[in-house]
């Protein structure tokens, strides 16, 4: 009896140690490689920069930033069942004809994309894409799409063409609710020093401007970076910085959806560098890594913004970059986005290049 107690604990010990590591194992993909339509017909697709995760699946942004890329919105099973040489194969979501260019309905350049719990997928589509000489094309306004992940419908279209100016440029995107459960958007418009914010139940938007010393006065306005923090009362907090700023800020969410102003908005602190902004733990941690270095570091809102309080998590090992990090609730673990960006951007670099990985947050100890 002893015998075979053994050798079935020894049996579910085998069966746990396999599912750890296949939840701890990176997702590696390379070029985008996309099975397009029903033929089996397949496309480099280039390089993903934003990711989600529901359950088994990933939703990936793959921005036209090269002529040639035939989808920009995707998804792919957390694991993939692919015997193909080729490797790992994406699926255009919600399919190929919502990726057409040039079709104002549909995507055009997806940049950024958040799920919220109603498992509503919104996309933040620029509608400018790139040619072959690295050229920007407007093809149509910027828009966001609602996805229902279920069934691939789009529930909501939202224009921003009254929303923009020619200055604008478009980058991150996050959904709130307020304390009675509306559901606001807010998009970063790095050009013109403002945040829109989008009341998704009464279908109207502002464009709220941001603090003045936000950025200094000759600075670039280079990235503008959004975080939304959730506390438990509902009044959540949003933290924006420019990659060039030299400070963080931070805002009650409810003075955006109610007053639509950052009149409010407090300084939280000095950044000891520039800081990339990567993402949250959809609670109150923030994840960044510094300029020119690839290491991780997570920073518990709730400490005073100073480095004795920034964590290394993640430590790359410098061939890929992270670009997004994010919550795997299922697994119970962050994940990290990471990719060849910078070699990527090169003029002679094609989508077939583009290397990807979706990665655990580890520190390794060799």
């Amino acid at each position: 009896m002893k015998t075979w107690s053994w050798i079935l604990l020894s049996c579910l010990y085998l069966v746990n140690s396999t599912e750890e590591e296949k939840n701890l194992a990176p997702l590696q993909w390379k070029g985008g490689l996309t099975k397009m339509d029903e033929t089996g017909r397949k496309a480099y697709n280039g390089l993903t920069t934003r990711a989600q995760i529901s359950d088994d699946v990933v939703f990936l942004c793959n921005p036209r930033l090269k002529p040639g890329i035939e989808a920009t919105l995707l998804k792919v099973s957390m694991y993939p069942n692919d015997e193909d040489t080729d490797g790992i194969s994406m699926e255009p979501f919600p399919n190929l004809k919502f990726q057409t260019e040039g079709d104002c309905e549909c995507l055009q350049s997806a940049v950024d994309l958040y799920l919220d719990h109603e498992d509503i997928l919104w996309v933040l589509d620029v509608g400018v894409t790139f040619s072959a000489h690295s050229q920007p094309t407007a093809r149509c306004p910027p828009k966001v799409v609602g996805f229902n992940i279920h069934n691939g419908k789009a529930e909501k279209v939202i224009s921003l063409a009254n929303m923009v100016g020619p200055m604008s440029r478009l980058q991150f995107i996050v959904c709130d609710h307020s304390t009675e459960g509306k559901r606001f958007l807010y998009i970063a418009d790095a050009g013109t020093k403002s945040i829109i914010v989008w009341d998704v139940e009464n279908n109207k938007g502002v464009r709220v401007a941001l603090p003045e010393n936000v950025l200094a006065e000759f600075s670039a306005r280079d990235v503008l970076y959004i975080a939304l923090i959730r506390r438990q009362s509902g009044n959540n907090l949003l933290y924006f910085t420019y990659r060039s700023g030299e400070n963080l800020f931070r805002i009650e969410a409810k003075h955006l959806q109610t007053e639509a102003s950052t009149a409010k908005a407090s300084d939280v602190g000095k950044k000891p560098s520039k800081m990339i902004i990567l993402g949250t733990d959809e609670w109150e941690s923030i994840y960044f890594r510094y300029e020119n270095k690839a290491d991780v570091y997570k920073w518990n809102t709730n400490d005073a913004f100073n480095e004795k309080n920034f964590e290394v998590v993640h430590r790359c090992d410098g061939t890929l970059v992270p670009t997004h990090a994010i919550p795997d609730y299922k697994r119970g673990v962050m994940k990290m986005v990471e990719s060849n960006l910078l070699q990527f951007l090169a003029k002679d670099v094609t989508p077939a290049d583009a290397i990807n990985s979706l990665t655990v947050m580890t520190i390794p100890t060799d």
